[in-house]
């Protein structure tokens, strides 16, 4: 089955409502044993300390399940790919999931407490708000372990790189950290620092990740259109290179070393240029719309390379926006090429091999 489409069958509804339901008596359990009598809303030692936490785990935990017992069988090319990058892969992924749930359950206890001012919750009261988000992580992680596909799994890389720089921002305790560069919330010494690292190299990983199904699905629309193996090779090389990139950005501050942190920068930023020029001259045979939007793209990239270096209209941190927007958008609509190219294939034609170099191409289709 092509992994730009998953449909979502009976037992994986199960599955997630079973991971939903054990994460509510786990939460309700931990929180008795280590809420206080009475406990804040939000706040160090609150409840919704404990919520934001326990919902880490719990989706973390609940993917991993999920994607063991259904994510394997239903994508049978993954059992085919050597240990270190099925565990990466994994790892990536459920991490991610763990974030969101993290980021999430912090503003919705964040909310509440603005809400609900000066009101302390007792320990049984708090118990059932951390159960609850327990159990709503752990049931969104498992049903996305199921559902997960190429195209969501883009939005997702994407989405995670917004909320996590906005959220190394907002916990900045520098108010002027823009009028530097994006950069200078990775070298913060607080936790804004640490926060803006940690979303670099965890999306850096999940790129990767989505280059082994971008792979998939691409070795199977290439197989379809008799273009050669080296083509999808060339991609995924390049998405893998752009991934490691992005995450040795945040390995690497500008505080640790200005040198290095540039050097993988300029990396970064030459092989997505090699995308954009090479994607649309070596897959000629995807949709014509494609190339309309690259050529958007270009024109957007040299308008803000314009603004800021011509006009000094924009400073560098609006510059490094407006870059990385447009690049996200470029691979988001890519890969939304992709996956509609592979839907016109024939679903004969989706059996899926994986050769000796560990790229994916598809098994020609069996005789009727």
């Amino acid at each position: 089955m092509s992994t730009s489409t998953q449909n979502r069958t009976s037992r994986d509804e199960n599955l997630a409502l079973l991971l939903g339901g054990i994460g509510l008596v786990v939460g309700v359990v931990l929180a008795l044993f280590i809420l206080k009598p009475q406990s804040a809303i939000f706040g160090r030692g609150s409840v919704g300390e404990l919520g934001a936490f326990v919902a880490f785990f719990a989706a973390g935990i609940g993917f991993l399940i999920a994607m063991r017992l259904t994510g394997f069988g239903e994508r049978p090319w993954l059992e085919k790919l050597s240990r270190p990058r099925r565990f990466l892969d994994q790892a990536g992924l459920a991490l991610v999931h763990a974030s969101f749930a993290f980021f999430a359950a912090t503003a919705v206890y964040a909310v509440f407490s603005g809400a609900f001012r000066t009101l302390d919750l007792d320990r049984y009261a708090g118990a059932f708000t951390v159960g609850l988000v327990c159990a709503i992580a752990a049931y969104v992680s498992a049903s996305s372990a199921t559902t997960l596909t190429t195209e969501s799994l883009s939005v997702l890389v994407a989405l995670f790189l917004v909320v996590g720089s906005l959220a190394s921002a907002l916990s900045s305790s520098d108010p002027q950290w823009w009028q530097q560069h994006f950069s200078a919330l990775g070298a913060a010494s607080d936790r804004s620092g640490v926060l803006f690292n940690f979303t670099l190299i965890l999306s850096g990983l999940v790129l990767m990740a989505l280059a082994d199904f971008l792979t998939h699905d691409l070795s199977t629309w290439a197989e379809h259109h008799d273009e050669p193996v080296w083509k999808v090779r060339f991609i995924r090389v390049a998405l893998v290179a752009l991934g490691l990139l992005l995450g040795m950005v945040g390995v690497i501050p500008v505080n640790l070393s200005m040198f290095w942190h540039n050097m993988v920068t300029y990396g970064a930023i030459g092989v997505f240029a090699v995308l954009l020029v090479g994607v649309p001259i070596l897959l000629k045979k995807l949709p014509g719309g494609f190339i309309a939007v690259t050529l958007i793209v270009v024109a957007l990239l040299a308008g803000v390379v314009y603004l800021h270096l011509g006009a000094g209209y924009l400073n560098i941190t609006a510059f490094e926006m407006g870059a990385v927007s447009s690049v996200f958008v470029w691979l988001l609509l890519f890969i939304r090429t992709v996956t509609a190219a592979v839907n016109d294939v024939p679903e004969a034609a989706q059996v899926s091999r994986v050769i000796s170099t560990d790229t994916y191409i598809s098994d020609p289709p069996e005789p009727v």
